[in-house]
């Protein structure tokens, strides 16, 4: 509104007649002409509100029935109407720089409130959810994203979609099952187990639970999270640090968070921070549904404490107050300190972290003028996807976990981004860029997608309305900003046997009081109630705890080095923008140098050497890849001598396999890294769901997996190094054998091929 428009709204004197406003005459000596309007269309308070600025910042802002962005704007022009003059927009409606809803939504919750913007972004993202419903009554993961997949679904499902569509998220999930187990995306180096987020499935699952209480569902899903979980820990849980191998959850494109070094074997290997935290809530999750079945649940939560006390162990970094990315090398691993947001995020809602802890990472996480970047600092030389973004779904997580601490400042920023996106760009996109705010750029982008519609769901039904679903019922616990004051009304919400209307006024967290059908009560609808019911709650307009954000500026870090070894000093090419670099070795750093090369101490077995180089901020770059030096290498061949092949080899099939089995001497008892020369050419390294695994056993006793990525299709000719297995050997010979066991079953269930050049024993002292 302009400064004349605001005078005359200050100079108004108003009377309030039947819920409309009369203007009766201006004030004296504004120098505005006195005229009468009469009957003016909006409520009162609505006609203030809408001139109400919710969030600004130093490039965008959020009013009650707007956005604005410098020259470009979005407006509410109804609850039903949006219009948007951003050139990326791509009018979902048809028509350009407009969505009017089409559809009938009156299946849905309907909601009613002052802001006219957020009750028009909710009908928009309704509207959308319809579009990604699919004929089969499963969802779509978006208008460029075709199909069912397991992650997409599953954070969907446990943001927003269970609580008003818990039959479609039944479908959905149910087409993520195979062999009574969960269906792993496909993925890096074919999928499962390089990719292991599949058991987001039981966040999922245990979510739809909640708000149907159905027992058959509970028996269903209880069975297959259980099959998946032991054959998880068998091939997934590595002993040594009690957390679980495989890639970041949902972050599937490798180049764009991981150094280009690393093959999808390395990621097998890596341990990441948000992959570990679904780990945890599903063991947790597990014992919970072992209580209600009536089966014991101790076992289920001991190993849930495993994971937690290990993730604090050796993921958490007390000088950054907050958790690190992953733990990523070859034999011995190092903690990448850069910020995984969704990790972060998921830490905090599942009680990963001490209350303190949660704190700190609210205070200390990396936030942009435009969101929450994914990944902080930036990889060089990568195009924003998961690099350089801001993914509204996980904004939508980190604002349910600021909500969780009541962080009011962190929280209305967090609403701000996501309101800011999908008005201005007319539909909840898949990404957008996080230092422009711009959906274009991106490497892809989807309108509509499926999380991102249930991201913004959520902040209404699980932070302004407050819900969570529990075994004895709904808690209602709204937490509003000051800035969102008012009245908002969500009518027609199904829950179990009940209908629900349910009012919130006021702002804040803390609950002056709560009727049920006018009726004293507790914020708890009880799980066993019927029929339809008015619910009032009254905030105690208390402001929530103020903080301060940590606004970052876009950052990019340096190039990662690329070292050789040479005689014994190991030397690398100048990075650009590097102050100096730091050496590690065996995954510790052991020196800080401006050199370009540095002299290696002799070692009486195998030395890890990396690299990284760190600008004058202090941000470094990834660690290069590992350079090895000294090591006694014993190589056993699996064919004998004298074949006809360029390099002899063994093929082995899941179909009809017998397994390998050879024998090697060791000629010194030690410690050794034991790894194998082998080739996958089922299918490419970004995609398919053709890894080989087998397991490995020593004299007859059980070593642990031993995993084969895909290298490239048809790639039968291109050799590389399982993941390593460490194990002591006494001097002899031994009996080094590669078994096919039901855990070892990918997720193609058919081809599982791998051929088999040599084992490699490497040793460490």
């Amino acid at each position: 509104m302009n400064t004349q428009g605001e005078n005359i709204v200050n100079a108004a004197s108003c009377l309030l007649k039947d819920n409309k406003i009369i203007l009766i005459r201006m004030m004296r000596n504004t120098g505005l002409p006195v005229f009468f309007l009469v009957c003016l269309a909006l409520p009162a308070r609505g006609w203030a509100q809408s001139m109400k600025r919710i969030y600004a910042s130093q490039d965008f802002s959020v009013w009650a029935d707007r956005v604005e962005e410098g020259s470009y704007s979005a407006r509410a022009v109804s609850r039903s109407e949006i219009e948007s003059n951003y050139p990326a927009t791509s009018g979902t409606s048809g028509i350009q720089g407009k969505w009017v809803q089409k559809g009938d939504l009156s299946e849905y919750p309907k909601l009613r409130s002052e802001y006219p913007l957020l009750d028009a972004l909710y009908n928009l993202s309704l509207e959308e959810l319809q579009e990604n419903t699919r004929p089969d009554g499963a969802f779509d993961a978006g208008a460029k994203w075709k199909g069912v997949w397991t992650r997409d679904t599953s954070y969907s499902i446990l943001l927003s979609l269970a609580a008003i569509q818990p039959e479609a998220a039944k479908a959905s999930l149910l087409q993520k099952v195979k062999r009574d187990r969960i269906v792993q995306d496909t993925g890096t180096g074919g999928s499962w187990p390089v990719s292991t987020d599949r058991v987001t499935w039981s966040l999922a699952a245990w979510e739809i639970y909640l708000v149907t209480g159905e027992g058959h569902w509970l028996q269903q899903s209880y069975a297959v999270i259980r099959n998946s979980i032991l054959d998880d820990e068998q091939v997934v849980m590595d002993p040594a640090t009690g957390l679980a191998h495989g890639e970041s959850s949902f972050m599937d494109w490798r180049e764009q968070t991981y150094p280009r070094w690393m093959e999808p074997v390395d990621i097998y290997s890596s341990e990441a921070l948000g992959t570990n935290a679904v780990y945890y809530r599903t063991y947790r999750i597990l014992a919970s549904m072992a209580q209600e079945l009536g089966q014991p649940s101790g076992d289920w939560n001991s190993r849930a404490d495993r994971i937690r006390i290990a993730m604090n162990q050796r993921l958490w970094i007390k000088s950054r107050g907050y958790y690190g990315q992953y733990l990523y090398g070859r034999v011995w691993q190092t903690l990448s300190p850069r910020a995984d947001a969704l990790g972060e995020s998921l830490a905090v809602l599942f009680d990963i972290p001490s209350p303190e802890q949660q704190d700190q990472i609210i205070r200390s996480q990396p936030l942009m003028e435009y969101g929450l970047p994914t990944v902080f600092p930036e990889t060089p030389s990568i195009p924003p996807y998961h690099n350089r973004s801001v993914w509204p779904f996980v904004q939508a997580f980190w604002n349910l976990a600021v909500a969780k601490r009541e962080d009011g400042d962190a929280l209305l920023y967090g609403l701000a981004s996501i309101y800011r996106a999908s008005a201005l760009f007319m539909t909840n996109k898949e990404n957008f860029v996080s230092d422009t705010g711009d959906a274009a750029g991106t490497v892809i982008n989807s309108d509509r997608q499926l999380w991102s519609v249930a991201g913004n769901l959520a902040m209404n039904y699980r932070v302004l309305f407050g819900m969570e679903f529990a075994v004895d019922g709904l808690h209602l616990h709204p937490v509003v900003p000051e800035a969102l004051d008012g009245t908002r009304t969500l009518t027609n919400f199904h829950y179990r046997a009940a209908i629900l209307s349910i009012k919130v006024r006021g702002f804040g967290s803390k609950i002056r009081s709560v009727t049920i059908d006018g009726n004293s009560s507790s914020p708890v609808i009880p799980a066993t109630l019927i029929g339809k019911h008015r619910v009032v709650i009254e905030l105690a307009d208390q402001p929530l705890r103020s903080g301060v954000l940590h606004l970052v500026k876009s950052t990019t870090a340096p190039e990662t080095p690329g070292p050789q070894l040479k005689d014994k000093t190991l030397i690398w090419k100048a990075v650009e923008g590097a102050a100096k670099y730091q050496v590690y070795r065996d995954g510790g750093l052991i020196a800080t140098t401006t050199s370009t090369s540095f002299a290696t101490p002799d070692s009486n077995g195998l030395a890890q050497y990396q690299v990284a180089a760190v600008d004058s901020s202090g941000v470094a770059s990834f660690l290069s890849e590992p350079a090895a030096l000294g090591g006694k290498t014993i190589t056993v061949p699996v064919v004998t001598a004298g074949s006809d092949q360029t390099e002899p080899f063994a093929t082995l099939e899941q179909s009809g396999e017998t397994g390998l089995l050879v024998s090697g001497e060791i000629t010194r008892s030690r410690r050794y890294s034991l790894t194998f020369r082998y080739a996958n050419g089922s299918g490419p390294i970004s995609t398919d769901n053709k890894c080989a695994i087998r397991t490995l056993f020593i004299d007859g006793r059980e070593v642990g997996p031993v995993v084969f990525p895909q290298r490239g299709t048809g790639a039968w000719d291109d050799w590389g190094m399982s993941n390593s297995q460490l194990t002591q050997l006494h001097a002899g010979m031994h009996r080094f054998e590669l078994r096919f066991l039901p855990q070892d079953i990918n997720m193609n269930g058919e081809v599982n091929r791998v051929r088999i050049a040599s084992i490699s024993l490497v040793a460490l002292q």
